[in-house]
């Protein structure tokens, strides 16, 4: 499996987006940056962007705007407000992948209308320059460290065996950003976004985490799927989500807990994860403590290489004490 290192001004400006919510959440991250361009916007503009995020129903719109735009060909080098501003063609594209949601793609069309004309006057006010003299040389200062340390790893089996055989990709693809942190992102194919601030063992772990999303097809585990959302630690665990991190929707969510289980089950065999629990502890304010549970699964009875993940999780989730799940929590987390 090999790394391929990108850089994308497209993406850059898309994450961009949601320091111009002013979400403290994003703010502390990139709010130095964020300064040029906030003295030079008028209030419209971001008056835009909070409509979008209000839309979203959440800050959080470079993730869902870098997706989609993801889906067209040759995304890097086209005009990002001529894409915006083309939801015809982008639908095209997106309908075709796992991420496209007919309900949800209205909602979706009407956030890209809020962000063309803010989009168009970035790029007036000289992004796309700043991003080539400023943020460019940022990323390209580790792209090479990078390069040496991602090709130490082979990552094929290890995905291979989680996902069930001939499921690993060839090539994956990594757009190094400077204002996707404090997320992983990820976009269409076998691509995502990591932040240049990321350590280096980080980007390869984000790598191994978006490439299990989706890890199932939702339709065909609806009845588990419910059955897991109504067990009260998960249910207490979406409840008490921080809003900066929150899942809207209880699917959302276990998929996320699930993919996160998996990813970190593999980092640590490969010592890019030393602490596990540590990572469960920290990683979104402690919220994924379904990880925990799948992850000592995991640990405990691997999955047959010769499964598929959905056929294996499944079987998981049938033999799971639901309605105790914050029992067996706790026993994991008093014995380590």
């Amino acid at each position: 499996m090999k790394f391929d290192f990108r850089t994308s001004c497209n993406l850059d400006l898309l994450n961009f987006i949601n320091v111009l919510t002013r979400s403290e959440f994003y703010v502390r991250e990139h709010g130095s940056a964020a300064q040029r361009f906030e003295a030079l916007l008028q209030p419209a503009f971001f008056d835009a962007v909070q409509e979008a995020a209000d839309i979203n129903g959440s800050p959080m719109l470079g993730p869902i705007l870098s997706l989609i735009v993801s889906a067209a060909p040759h995304f890097e080098r086209r005009s990002l407000t001529k894409l915006l501003a083309s939801p015809d063609f982008l639908f095209e594209h997106f309908s075709t992948t796992p991420y496209y949601s007919a309900e949800k793609w209205p909602q979706q069309v009407s956030i890209l209308g809020k962000i063309v004309p803010v989009i168009r006057e970035l790029e007036r006010l000289g992004f796309r320059e700043y991003w080539r003299s400023e943020r460019l040389p940022l990323v390209e200062s580790v792209l090479q460290d990078l390069k040496r340390f991602a090709a130490q790893f082979r990552l094929e089996e290890e995905i291979e065996n989680m996902l069930g055989r001939g499921q690993a990709p060839d090539r994956i693809t990594a757009y190094l950003c400077t204002f996707a942190a404090p997320h992983g992102i990820k976009i269409c194919g076998h691509r995502y976004i990591a932040d240049v601030r990321f350590p280096r063992e980080t980007v390869i772990g984000v790598a191994v985490h978006e490439m299990f999303h989706p890890p199932y097809n939702v339709g065909r585990l609806k009845e588990e799927l419910q059955a897991l959302g109504e067990d009260p630690l998960l249910a207490e665990s979406f409840r008490s989500q921080n809003p900066d991190y929150a899942y809207r929707t209880m699917e959302g969510f276990i998929e996320e807990n699930v993919v996160e289980a998996m990813a970190i089950s593999i980092c640590h065999r490969l010592n890019l994860e030393p602490d596990p629990m540590g990572y469960f502890a920290r990683h979104d304010e402690g919220s994924h403590r379904f990880s925990v549970v799948l992850f000592d699964e995991l640990r405990r009875r691997p999955k047959p290489a010769d499964v598929p993940f959905e056929e294996y999780f499944r079987s998981l989730v049938r033999r799971l004490p639901l309605g105790a799940l914050d029992q067996v929590y706790q026993r994991i987390l008093e014995t380590g």
